[in-house]
């Protein structure tokens, strides 16, 4: 089953309110949701059969658009009466249906594009698929450019020597004597590296 669209759904909801309209100008008050639906449903398929004819009657005229002369034949090729259509056109008891609205257009969303696209070389035919975008084949760096600037390179050398220093300091705080200023032995909370005497060796 073909899936329906919102087109679809209310040319069939104006159907059924010109359905609904001429039942209430022939008197009745009411009336039941299949009956209607059914009615809508002959109403629908008489509209299609007779635009199908006409473009039919149209096509045949070497025509594109069709004219009242292909509906009039169409209806009469129908076995449809058109005496008197007219007059019920013009009848002062009908009732106007209010315009429907206009659909507003759904936005395309903007497809992200990176790069400039770029047009097909010489040995490549037109009749094929467009390039995609240049990040998907042209070969981009990854790493970053090196730094040359004088203060940058001495700013990340001395920050480097200072981890350094912090490193080794840590390193013997952990393997080496140290004193602690708290009597904590087991965990000593702030550690300071024991200064280990050194003698000249003339004293040994």
């Amino acid at each position: 089953m073909a899936e329906i669209n919102a087109t679809q759904i209310a040319r069939r909801r104006y159907l059924t309110m010109a359905v609904s309209s001429e039942l209430m100008e022939r008197g009745f008050d009411a009336a039941e949701p299949e009956c209607v639906e059914t009615l809508t449903e002959m109403l629908q398929s008489f509209m299609v059969e007779l635009g199908q004819s006409s473009r039919n009657y149209c096509e045949l005229a070497g025509r594109t658009q069709p004219v009242i002369g292909d509906i009039v034949i169409s209806l009469i090729n129908m076995g449809i009466s058109i005496k008197g259509l007219e007059a019920y056109g013009k009848r002062e008891s009908r009732r106007i249906l209010p315009q429907p609205q206009q659909a507003q257009a759904q936005k395309q969303l903007s497809i992200l594009q990176a790069g400039q696209k770029h047009n097909h070389p010489s040995h490549i035919p037109n009749h094929l698929p467009t390039l995609p975008d240049p990040h998907a084949y042209i070969r981009t760096p990854t790493y970053k450019q090196p730094v040359t600037e004088y203060e940058a390179i001495r700013e990340k050398a001395a920050s480097q020597k200072r981890d350094v220093e912090k490193a080794l300091t840590k390193f013997l705080a952990k393997t080496s004597d140290v004193h602690s200023l708290f009597d904590n032995e087991e965990s000593p909370m702030f550690p300071l590296i024991a200064c280990k005497p050194s003698f000249p060796p003339y004293q040994i």
